[in-house]
């Protein structure tokens, strides 16, 4: 049986990118993601061909220390009809492990995977 494709989440124009590091160091990817449907929708996997580990991880600033760190998630939430942005500073995708030589100009996929909250 094969597993329907969610079509309600889309990627805004032009959102997709990838901080590249050199020796298949981990690289941090950028993404606009938006939910057109009218349930939230909680993003608890992601996979691609060209990473084996993927990991989602949010920057946490500490302005007493004036130190920062990143915390590992479990999930992302796309709000009904509303979005989420990996952005620098705040979240990104950990890509780990490359599959094949990814250099500067290629392109990478990466499959999200999650439920309806509740679901």
């Amino acid at each position: 049986m094969k597993t329907p494709v969610n079509t309600d989440i889309t990627v805004r124009e032009k959102s997709c990118w990838v901080r590249w590091l050199p020796n298949a160091l981990p690289a941090a990817g950028y993404i606009d993601l938006m939910n057109s449907s009218d349930e939230r929708l909680d993003i608890v996997k992601i996979k691609s061909p060209d990473y084996k580990e993927i990991a989602i991880y949010q920057t946490v600033i500490d302005e007493e220390r004036q130190t920062s760190k990143m915390v590992k998630l479990d999930k992302v939430i796309l709000s009904a009809k509303g979005g989420f942005a990996f952005t620098p500073g705040r979240h990104h995708l950990r890509l780990e492990k490359p599959t094949r030589l990814i250099t500067p100009g290629d392109a990478a996929r990466v499959v999200f995977g999650g439920s309806a909250a509740g679901r």
